[in-house]
């Protein structure tokens, strides 16, 4: 491979934590207000009506507000460089200087509007979010199209030197470009649980751990406000 440098606005998983974290306490605060205040002005309203109106209302001013905080995120460009036989990654000021041939596992996962890409060695694991969505506004769509041109170029060396995990639990993996997970061909590829159900049996398993939530916050809501 020729030396190639590619360059674009996203985060890192560190940066994206941080900035899940900060949302926490005033969404809680969004959804208590508005549960406390129906609570008050209407006592005799059914509690379904007050806790959709609140999930709806939080969902949407929490998404304004990652919007306004990822905005003063001042740091945001990943500059990588690419030659036959080393990979330079830097964001922030941090430098990830690998050699190909360390690298054990890439992960190039992501939804329209949305990338995961994971590059993971012996000693190190860089985690790259690109997104333009509104739960991930870091980016633009030209972001996503160099990352994706990143991971395209890389695809020749993956091809020669990777084994492709195979995903059962994917509905569509061919979603984004290159999508998978790529384990190095000296490494045994290992199956999670997860990994080893198909789409269906994923979504009934997330939908029964949403419910057996949802169930426990209705009962503790309602025993706070309407009891």
């Amino acid at each position: 491979m020729n030396n190639k440098e590619f360059r674009f606005q996203g985060l890192d998983a560190k940066t994206e934590l941080k900035l899940a974290l900060m949302l926490i306490f005033p969404s809680l605060m969004i959804m208590f207000g508005i549960l406390y205040g129906s609570h008050i002005l209407f006592p005799k309203i059914s509690f379904l009506m007050p806790l959709l109106f609140g999930a709806t209302t939080t969902v949407g001013i929490s998404i304004i507000i990652l919007k306004q905080l990822t905005n003063l995120v001042r740091e945001k460009e990943w500059i990588i460089n690419i030659d036959d036989k080393f990979l330079n990654l830097k964001f922030r000021g941090i430098n990830h200087h690998i050699q190909l041939s360390d690298i054990k596992i890439i992960k190039n996962l992501g939804n329209i509007g949305l990338r995961y890409l994971t590059i993971k060695t012996k000693n190190n694991v860089i985690k790259i979010r690109v997104g333009n969505t509104g739960l991930a506004p870091f980016s633009k769509q030209k972001d996503i199209d160099e990352l994706d041109a990143f991971v395209q170029y890389l695809k020749p060396y993956i091809d020669k030197h990777f084994n492709e995990k195979v995903l059962k639990n994917i509905v569509q993996p061919n979603i984004i470009p290159n999508f998978g997970v790529y384990v190095v061909k000296e490494e045994k590829i290992k199956y999670s649980i997860i990994n080893r159900m198909k789409p269906w049996q994923v979504v009934v398993f997330i939908l029964g751990i949403l419910v057996l939530i949802m169930i426990l916050f209705v009962n503790i809501m309602e025993y706070i406000f309407f009891k």
